[in-house]
């Protein structure tokens, strides 16, 4: 309701001048009057137009061309001769800090995308619930034998010596984050020689790799080497850092689930990735301490380097394409204390 006995002091203009005097609008009765410092009115009737100016002011424009600009807003209310802020009024007379939290805001994005990153990550992989990630296994394992892979023609007995040597590097290696180690073969030509590992804990090796390397030392190696990938969580890690929006998206959302169970179930994502430099180093010294603490020469793992890169250069299988620098790899084995 209107208050009879508020008035309002600013400033008053004309129209066709920009002559500024002291003015004040007050209520008489059911009428708004606009008066000069002496009380002369200037001009009666309500508003016909308010518009918010430059520092919160408020503007009020009369039917004879009159103009009153005042930044007293809540007197303005209890006239009533403008009404309580909709939303817009409220972003129009914040509109200089508005900007300021709009700058604020992206300068933390860009800070998070450049700095902060990794700990986005590394918080998703803690959200991210362990029936998911073995999920994954199973999603990737279905799309592997459904496109790609045939069943393993190695035999029973040769599969048994390799899974005995995987146990036994089972037992000492770090500990699988989601459950235990799993050992798959499958016959897989377009892969050639390879290994390779999934979140879950699974790891596939293809029948060319025991034909073409069946050295127990260099399995071991190898198998040591895609342990690390499972423990350190790589695969994961990758896999968040490739769909980085998405997992801004789902941390502002407070749940990493719904925003990537999609694709992350999605049975070819975790096999389109290549770990990083960093990661490879990490997974070749976990995995020759693995293969050493087993009672396996873990020098062996860079002579298979060194045959990979003889044979296939920089355009081999998969195990060369997403694991690069054998070269400088086998080096950093041999010259390890």
């Amino acid at each position: 309701m209107a208050d009879s006995h508020t008035s309002v002091r600013g400033q008053a203009y004309a129209p066709g001048t920009s002559r500024l005097i002291a003015a004040e609008l007050k209520r008489n009765g059911v009428e708004i009057l606009l008066c000069d410092a002496a009380g002369e009115i200037l001009t009666r009737g309500a508003p016909i137009d308010h518009e918010t100016g430059p520092a919160g002011r408020d503007v009020l424009s009369f039917a004879d061309g009159m103009r009153f600009e005042t930044t007293d807003r809540d007197g303005l209310r209890a006239l009533g001769v403008i009404a309580s802020d909709g939303w817009l009024a409220r972003l129009e007379g914040w509109h200089p800090r508005l900007a300021l939290v709009i700058v604020a805001c992206l300068l933390g994005a860009i800070a998070i995308w450049r700095w902060g990153l990794d700990l986005l990550v590394s918080l998703a992989i803690l959200a991210t619930p362990a029936p998911m990630v073995t999920s994954m296994d199973r999603g990737n394992m279905l799309m592997i034998d459904r496109t790609m892979a045939e069943e393993s023609a190695l035999s029973e007995a040769r599969q048994a010596e390799i899974r005995e040597i995987f146990a036994t590097l089972s037992a000492v290696a770090p500990e699988a984050p989601y459950g235990s180690y799993r050992l798959e073969f499958r016959d897989i030509d377009e892969m050639g020689p390879n290994a390779f590992a999934l979140p879950g804990g699974t790891i596939v090796v293809t029948d060319a790799l025991v034909e073409q390397f069946g050295d127990e030392d260099i399995l071991a190696g190898v198998l040591g080497h895609e342990m690390a990938h499972i423990s350190e969580r790589h695969s994961l890690r990758q896999l968040y850092r490739s769909l980085s929006v998405y997992v801004l998206i789902g941390m502002m959302a407070g749940d990493v689930g719904p925003v990537l169970e999609d694709l992350i179930l999605d049975g070819g994502v975790v096999l389109s990735l290549a770990y990083s430099r960093a990661h490879e180093r990490v997974a070749d010294d976990v995995g020759v301490r693995t293969a050493e603490a087993a009672g396996y020469d873990g020098a062996a793992l860079a002579g298979f380097f060194d045959e990979l890169d003889r044979r296939y250069g920089g355009i081999g299988p998969e195990w060369m394409s997403t694991h690069p620098d054998s070269a400088e790899r086998a080096a950093r084995i041999r010259e390890a204390p």
